[in-house]
C-alpha cells in the first residue's frame, strides 16, 4: 500500500505503481479535481543534462491530462566534487511546479554529503514552487566564482557571492537547488504546456477552471478563445468570473469570448447583465468587447443608451464609439441621446451633440433639440 513521508503531500501518481515507506516525496496541493488512470510516455529533445528525454503524462479515465513527471538523473558538481542527483519532478497540467519524489532509498545531500533534514526537503519544495525566483538570472558558474573558492577555501555556501542567493536556495545545497529549479522551469515545462494544449476540450477546461489556484484559472481562460467551442456550460462558467472581486480573472473572462460567438443575442444579453454589477474598469471592458460583435442587440443598445446618463469620461466616449461603430441611428436611441443635450454636464452634452451631428438621425424631435443646442451655444 502506498504511504507518505510525514509532512508531505501524496504523489499525484495515486495508486499507479508501488511505493515503499522509504520513498521521500514532497508536493504542492493538487488543485485540479482529476483522478489518475493511465500514463502516456512522450519522447522529446530537451537538450539538457537530465539524463533522459522522456516526459510522462498522467491521464484521467476521460483522457484528460492530470499531471506530468520526468525522471532526472544527473551529476551536481562544485569544488571539484560531484554527486548524483536522482529524482522525479512533477508538473500540473498548466506547467506549474507540482512536487518531487526520490526513488526508493535515495536522499538529497548537502556539502560533505550531509543528508537533507525534513525541514530542508520542505524548504526545497517551497523554493521550487516560485516561478519568479532570482535563480533565473544566475548562471551555474556565477553562483560561486572559482577564484573566491580557491582564495578562501570556503564551500559553496560560505562564499561572499553565494550570499546573494542564500534566500533562494537550501543552505549547503546551492547547486542542487539551482539545477532542480532550472529543470522545473526549463524545456520540460514548455513541453508540458505543449502536450496539454493538444488535449484541450470544453470538458477539460471546465475542470481546470475548478482549480483553487488563480493561475490555473487564468491559464484556462487564455486557452478558450479560438481554441475550443464555447459550450453552454463553459460559457456560464466563464461569465461567472466577471465580478469586482477578481479583476484579473474578470478581464481574462471577457477576453475569452470570441467575436464570432458574440453574434448570439443571448450571449450579448448575458454579458451585459454583468454591466450594472461591476466597476468602472470592467464596464469599459464589456463595452469594448461588444465592439467585436457583428451586430449590437437592440435591448443591449437601449440599455447602454440609458446608461449614458450616469457615464462619464472614457466610459461615455467608449459607449458612443460603440454606437458609431455599429452605425446606431434609430429614432429611439437618438431621442435618448438627444435628451443629454440639456445636461448640466458640459462634457456629456458636448459628446452627445458631436455624436448626433454625425449620426444623421431622421427624427424631427432630435433635429429640434440639436438646433436648440446650437443656438444656446452659438454654434
Amino acid at each position: 500500500m502506498d504511504t507518505e513521508v510525514k509532512g508531505c503531500k501524496k504523489s499525484p501518481l495515486g495508486d499507479l505503481g508501488a511505493h515503499s515507506r522509504e520513498r521521500i516525496r514532497y508536493f504542492q496541493t493538487q488543485t485540479i479535481p482529476l483522478k489518475s488512470d493511465t500514463i502516456q510516455a512522450f519522447v522529446s529533445q530537451f537538450k539538457d543534462d537530465a539524463g533522459n528525454d522522456t516526459l510522462f503524462q498522467i491521464r484521467s479515465k476521460e483522457g484528460y491530462p492530470v499531471s506530468y513527471f520526468r525522471k532526472i538523473k544527473t551529476s551536481v558538481c562544485f569544488d571539484n566534487k560531484c554527486r548524483l542527483l536522482d529524482i522525479v519532478l512533477y508538473w500540473n497540467v498548466t506547467g506549474r511546479y507540482l512536487g518531487y519524489e526520490l526513488p526508493e532509498g535515495e536522499f538529497l545531500s548537502k556539502t560533505e554529503h550531509e543528508p537533507f533534514k525534513p525541514a530542508e526537503y520542505a524548504r526545497l519544495n517551497d523554493l521550487l514552487a516560485d516561478p519568479f525566483s532570482p535563480l533565473a538570472n544566475f548562471s551555474y558558474e556565477e553562483l560561486v566564482p572559482k577564484a573566491d573558492l580557491a582564495a578562501s577555501g570556503l564551500d559553496a555556501v560560505s562564499s561572499a557571492t553565494s550570499k546573494n542567493v542564500l534566500n533562494y536556495v537550501v543552505e549547503g545545497a546551492v547547486y542542487t537547488t539551482y539545477k532542480m529549479w532550472h529543470f522545473v522551469y526549463g524545456a520540460a515545462q514548455k513541453e508540458v504546456i505543449k502536450l496539454t494544449e493538444k488535449r484541450l476540450s470544453p470538458g477539460f477546461l471546465l475542470k481546470v477552471l475548478e482549480s483553487s489556484d488563480s493561475g490555473d484559472k487564468i491559464w484556462a481562460l487564455n486557452h478558450i478563445r479560438g481554441q475550443v467551442e464555447l459550450t453552454p456550460a463553459l460559457r456560464n462558467t466563464v461569465l461567472s468570473f466577471i465580478d469586482n472581486n477578481r479583476f484579473n480573472l474578470a478581464e481574462r473572462a471577457i477576453n475569452a469570448l470570441n467575436p464570432a460567438e458574440l453574434k448570439s443575442d443571448s450571449l450579448q444579453k448575458m454579458l451585459f447583465e454583468k454591466y450594472p454589477k461591476v466597476n468602472y474598469s470592467l464596464k469599459n471592458l464589456i463595452v469594448t468587447k461588444l465592439k467585436e460583435a457583428p451586430h449590437l442587440n437592440s435591448s443591449v443598445k437601449t440599455a447602454l443608451a440609458n446608461a449614458l446618463k450616469s457615464a462619464n469620461g472614457e466610459l461615455l466616449t467608449n459607449i458612443l464609439d460603440l454606437f458609431k461603430q455599429h452605425r446606431v441611428s434609430d429614432r429611439e436611441t437618438g431621442r435618448i441621446i438627444a435628451g443629454l443635450l440639456q445636461s448640466e454636464n458640459n462634457f456629456l452634452s458636448q459628446k452627445a451633440f458631436i455624436y448626433l451631428k454625425s449620426a444623421n438621425i431622421d427624427d424631427q424631435r432630435v433635429t429640434e433639440q440639436l438646433n436648440a443646442y446650437k443656438t444656446k451655444h452659438h454654434l
